[in-house]
């Protein structure tokens, strides 16, 4: 009996971790989700299931270590099971003292993409300061030591062989006791790994999508992760059957959109500049609905010329929205095309496309390129890259991300300036640029909004404003065309149940524009260069196979498909849906239910991914 009450004692004790980390990440993350007893215990019920089978997963190796000390009882019990033991408990610590750090600011459970993004280590060192670095690896740590600590202390060093005697006194009562226990953890297992458990469906269980991610597992749900992502992409998400998923496709998605029914342009062959406003979602524009104050230069720009009012950024990082707005691609929940050098040489790009009908290509990041493999990408997709060891930036201008925005767009300036001068008047150019200011740590030399996020914000849209001031009064505007968007939203405020994170700005501006105009159709960021194309009346189709020109007369349903490593969203003119991946639930569905919104969403999910860059098989 020794050995059942070992085990029960260690999974009781791997138990009790696990609801003290699910306790853990609602009070470390109460600013975005308060809650109450009741909410609390309801988290811990839904959560059961799933907490119960991945510690019967942890456990059992161990279990199964003990019942060979039956036979052979000199095996050192604490060596061999206790060394096991003591990864795994420290191991599954850090997995859960990660999901409650990270959570504040991806607002999902962290998968298996966030090891793409550990290739890029100075994106976290640029977002937060040393202090929280080091505080919060501490308590993970020490918090993930002493579980494991706990768990090797109650592991005793050898099993004793039982008597035979008191084996034949007790034989009737305990002799089946070791098999019986091997068969509740192997159910345990199952049950809360494998079916219906397994999809963390019998978690969610609450309108508060944090609450659900509070009763998800989340060493279980790391699993899951990391045995999703290791498939070949063309057996992620196989949701509907080919057939009917390629005919649906066809009647949602044009293949023709070559067509100009509005001609925006003054001239078929204007200079192209284009802004991609870091984290600048519609949230933080009052023009867009969002909060009052914070962006009045970008809001007066953005009535001063061509305005989509119903913009959509396809993904939730740097990374896959570049990709989506240059290149005309469609993101990915598993997958940063960026990141992956084999894609590289198979994507379009805007660059490729313009150079060939002669134009000049090349882009400026006030910040370090080589961050997320943006380098990489800009040149292999065609253009000649500037960032800030190229633009003449003192160490004093310098912050956590590179050259802040007001010193970047001033060299901007100057290199169009000179880009003019070089390619003559005949040779039309392209620059493209990125901000960088409004991003974690919210340290900005500006100091007109007492919030700091807002004040960050503030900041890049009065650099941005004084940069379209300045470029206005220069003869570049005159044939000039100039995209403006955000790269993705901020969760600031919001949580991934909102779409709101995902709408974003995009006007057109400059002197190439024939007149101002409000666009109030529903366009993505994959959409961009399509529309541009079409404008210019260069072919793009057989290109850019996932963008539509949305002044297409082909383009008779408009829609938007957005989405994260955890969950995506599909909106249409009917309403916004957006479903979680890994449990399969729907988390908003407004303004009413919509199974076709659903269906639709599936049906972009598995087509993008029959069509990802073959090389990244």
């Amino acid at each position: 009996m020794k050995r059942t009450f070992y085990i029960l004692a260690l999974t009781a004790l791997l138990l009790a971790a696990t609801i003290a980390g699910k306790i853990i990440f609602l009070l470390y993350n109460w600013d975005i989700c308060q809650f109450t007893l009741g909410e609390l215990l309801l988290v811990l019920r839904h959560g059961l299931p799933q907490d119960a089978g991945t510690v019967a997963m942890l456990v059992l190796p161990v279990w199964l270590i003990t019942l060979l000390t039956q036979r052979w009882p000199a095996i050192p019990l604490r060596k061999v099971a206790g060394t096991y033991i003591a990864i795994v408990t420290f191991t599954a610590g850090c997995m859960t003292g990660g999901t409650v750090i990270m959570y504040e600011n991806w607002k999902f459970l962290i998968d298996a993409s966030v090891f793409s993004y550990m290739s890029s280590p100075g994106n976290a060192t640029a977002s937060v300061s040393v202090y929280y670095m080091v505080t919060r690896l501490g308590m993970i740590f020490f918090s993930s030591l002493l579980t494991a600590f706990l768990a090797v202390a109650v592991t005793p060093s050898r099993m004793e062989q039982p008597l035979r005697r008191r084996v034949r006194r007790y034989k009737d009562v305990t002799r089946h006791v070791p098999y019986m226990l091997t068969g509740v953890l192997l159910c345990l297992m199952l049950s809360g790994m494998t079916g219906r458990n397994a999809d963390e469906r019998s978690a969610f269980h609450s309108d508060k999508i944090v609450l659900n991610h509070a009763a998800v597992n989340p060493v279980g749900h790391m699993i899951h992760s990391l045995w999703n992502y290791s498939k070949d992409y063309d057996r992620q998400f196989r949701l509907l059957p080919q057939e009917e998923c390629d005919s649906i496709f066809a009647g949602i998605f044009p293949r023709d959109t070559e067509d100009i029914t509005d001609t925006l342009l003054r001239n078929r062959r204007p200079d192209i500049l284009t802004i991609q406003l870091e984290s600048m979602g519609a949230p933080f524009m009052e023009c867009l609905g969002g909060a009052e104050g914070v962006t009045p230069e970008l809001c007066r720009w953005m009535e001063r010329g061509v305005k989509f009012t119903n913009a959509w950024a396809t993904s939730f990082r740097t990374d896959r929205g570049t990709v989506s707005v240059l290149s005309g691609y469609v993101s990915y929940p598993t997958a940063s095309l960026m990141m992956r050098d084999e894609c590289l040489p198979l994507l379009p790009s805007l660059a490729k496309t313009l150079k060939r009908y002669g134009y000049s290509a090349d882009y400026m990041y006030g910040g370090n390129a080589t961050h997320m493999n943006k380098r990489k990408y800009l040149e292999t997709t065609g253009f000649r890259v500037w960032d800030i060891e190229d633009i003449n930036v003192s160490r004093e201008e310098r912050d956590a991300w590179g050259a802040n925005d007001s010193i970047a767009m001033d060299r901007l300036l100057g290199l169009m300036q000179r880009t003019r001068e070089e390619n003559g008047r005949e040779k039309p150019f392209y620059w493209g640029c990125q901000t960088i200011s409004s991003h974690e740590p919210w340290e900005v030399p500006y100091h007109r909004l007492d919030n700091k996020v807002y004040n960050a914000f503030a900041y890049t849209d009065h650099c941005v404003g004084q940069f379209l001031d300045s470029l206005s009064r220069t003869a570049l505007w005159d044939n000039l065309l100039v995209v403006v968007f955000a790269d993705h939203g901020h969760t600031y405020n919001l949580t991934f149940d909102n779409p709101e994170f995902f709408h974003m700005p995009l006007f057109l501006l400059g002197g190439a524009l024939k007149q101002q105009q409000t666009i109030h159709t529903i366009i993505a960021q994959n959409d961009i260069v399509a529309t541009i194309l079409s404008q210019m009346d260069i072919p793009h189709d057989a290109e850019f196979p996932w963008s539509r020109n949305v002044l297409s007369r082909n383009y008779v349903y408009p829609f938007a498909y957005c989405n994260y490593p955890a969950g995506a969203l599909f909106v249409d003119e009917s309403g916004r849906t957006m479903t979680d991946l890994h449990s399969g639930c729907i988390v908003a569905d407004e303004p009413d239910p919509s199974a076709a919104r659903l269906r639709n969403l599936y049906v972009m999910l598995q087509k993008s991914y029959d069509t990802i860059p073959q090389t990244s098989r």
